[in-house]
């Protein structure tokens, strides 16, 4: 299974990490006479995903924008495309062909983004798009973390990290619309969305990798992707109090304020 993974992450890995650097010494050097993204600056929060990087990843994928455009599909079409690919992903993961499932999340991901976008670029933003995509969302999180739950379901500790994950997501993103929905907008938290995929898909890309030099020394443990999931099952779960906690006293201040 290892010579297998490693075959098919392989090209993919030396094409695409190659373009990707190059793309990003250009960007580094265009990026001190850009103007910073309004769109970024208004959803930027604290975590390990700087400004940088993300605008970066923004102007890295801005020709797909214009691929869609050429192709007529609309938002929903792209929102639709990314939960295929994160299905296929979840299907990768119960294999545990964690290469596989790492590209296709990080595809799945990108058309995430690309969606809001290109609805915005192609004056198509609507209430139900928006509520759509959130729907997606959640449905993309949940096939992710089920495939990982039913490879690692003969180790308890992994299996129950998974679950406290999903469940830590799930009450992350349903904080943020409860408090949106009473007039309350808050990003508190290192561990959102972008970080958990970023962590995942990245740690998976590389994962037959890492076996290799753990395997020199005589370790063929899934190490490296346990590691992940037990943070971002801490860091997530960490993510959903510090949210709960911080609208809760600012649905509680602004009753004061009313009374």
């Amino acid at each position: 299974m290892l010579e297998s993974e490693i075959l098919q992450s392989l090209l993919p890995l030396i094409m695409l990490n190659g373009i990707v650097i190059l793309c990003l010494i250009v960007f580094a050097f265009l990026y001190p006479h850009r103007n910073r993204n309004p769109e970024i600056l208004e959803r930027m929060h604290k975590s390990f995903i700087g400004i940088f990087l993300r605008e970066f990843w923004y102007w890295f994928t801005s020709p797909l924008i214009s691929l869609f455009q050429i192709l007529h599909l609309s938002p929903n079409m792209v929102t639709g495309i990314s939960l295929i690919l994160a299905s296929f992903a979840g299907y990768y993961y119960y294999l545990g062909n964690f290469a596989i499932a790492g590209w296709m999340l990080i595809i799945s991901a990108t058309l995430d983004i690309l969606d809001g976008r290109l609805a915005r670029i192609t004056d198509q933003v609507s209430q139900e798009g928006a509520f759509l995509d959130s729907c997606i969302d959640r449905y993309c999180d949940g096939i992710i973390f089920l495939g990982l739950a039913l490879y690692f379901r003969g180790n308890l500790l992994v299996l129950t990290a998974t679950i406290a994950t999903l469940i830590g997501s799930e009450i992350v993103s349903y904080a943020r619309a409860k408090g949106e929905s009473v007039g309350i907008n808050k990003h508190q938290g290192l561990m959102q969305r972008a970080e958990r995929i970023v962590l995942l898909s990245v740690i998976s890309v590389f994962h037959p990798f890492l076996m290799i030099i753990l395997s020199k020394y005589g370790i063929r443990t899934n190490y490296p992707i346990i590691i992940i999931i037990i943070l971002m099952a801490f860091l997530t779960n960490y993510t959903a109090i510090v949210r709960i906690v911080t609208i809760f006293k600012s649905i509680k201040n602004l009753k004061c304020n009313e009374g």
